[in-house]
């Protein structure tokens, strides 16, 4: 199968890419700055393409026998001019896929997100099947929460709002979200529909940083729970914390206000599959990497 990947430095297309090609796919890759992207990157057997969505001068042709498109090109925060610069991106996709045969496109998006319609209703417009896959939060190796996580823990005090410490979160293991695409792929029974993508149980966000306590840090933590908090400070407050960068912290912890939980679970029958829990993952994360408890 041949597939075509927008946004192929995400998060989710660093663990997609290197999948796709090990299960005998030909992966072709969109990067706004090919030198760059491959100099980041070491993936082998892939094809990358120029490609700056913002301009269309300046994208290379897609393949003509595309099967499957990704769309995983960044959201960028909700103001009227980041959203016209979010169609303006989608356009251009959108007009460059349709010289290509591609039959399904498919894009992700945050479970909680209710300012994106916009862009999706682009996405829909063209040939192919679209298939709009939604994400609670990410478990992986790496990723913003867990880096979160290891920052907000390295203090034996954990200060947390009340509102973070509420929010319902139904976290989802990055290797499930994989399975899950793989039976997207050119699955007719995906088509044209928009699927929730979340781990087996449902949790309050606390409880997450509880568990990854007894995972990852040795000794007696406390978390304090504080009524209210900034959200320009909170921001602020995690990267210092944790090695995250402005943008990413500020998403996150706006994210955190809201719950995260599929009220939608077709695709459980759609694709049937098993996840591990939060727990679990976590498990296997620390096996993987070699971490030992630290105090």
């Amino acid at each position: 199968m041949n597939v075509l990947i927008a946004g192929s430095g995400s998060y989710i297309a660093s663990y997609l890419i290197p999948h796709l090609v090990e299960s005998g796919h030909e992966v072709t890759c969109l990067a706004r700055d090919k030198k760059f992207f491959l100099s980041q990157n070491r993936f082998d057997g892939i094809r990358v393409l120029q490609g700056d969505l913002l301009r269309k001068a300046f994208i290379d042709p897609f393949p003509e026998d595309t099967d499957v498109a990704f769309y995983l090109a960044g959201r960028l925060i909700q103001t009227t001019g980041f959203a016209g610069l979010e169609a303006l991106s989608a356009q251009n996709f959108m007009q460059a896929l349709a010289q290509t045969n591609c039959r399904q496109l498919i894009a992700t998006c945050e479970l909680n997100s209710l300012t994106k319609q916009h862009v999706d209703d682009i996405l829909d417009s063209g040939n192919a099947a679209f298939t709009n896959l939604r994400l609670s939060m990410l478990i992986g190796e790496d990723s913003i929460v867990l880096r979160l996580f290891d920052g907000l823990t390295r203090n034996k005090n954990i200060i947390i709002t009340s509102a973070w410490a509420n929010a319902q979160i139904q976290p989802v293991y990055i290797d499930d979200v994989l399975a899950y695409i793989d039976g997207c792929l050119l699955n007719e029974a995906t088509f044209n529909k928009r699927l929730d993508i979340c781990g087996p149980e449902v949790m309050s966000f606390k409880q997450m940083v509880y568990d990854y306590l007894s995972i990852f840090r040795a000794g007696k933590h406390h978390i304090l729970s504080l009524p209210v908090l900034n959200a320009n400070l909170a921001a602020y407050l995690a990267n210092f914390l944790a090695p995250l960068n402005y943008p990413e912290a500020k998403s996150l912890l706006e994210n955190l206000k809201y719950d995260s939980v599929s009220r939608d679970n077709r695709i459980w029958d759609i694709i049937p599959h098993v996840c591990v829990n939060f727990k679990q993952s976590l498990i296997f994360l620390h096996d993987h990497t070699g971490n030992t408890v630290q105090a």
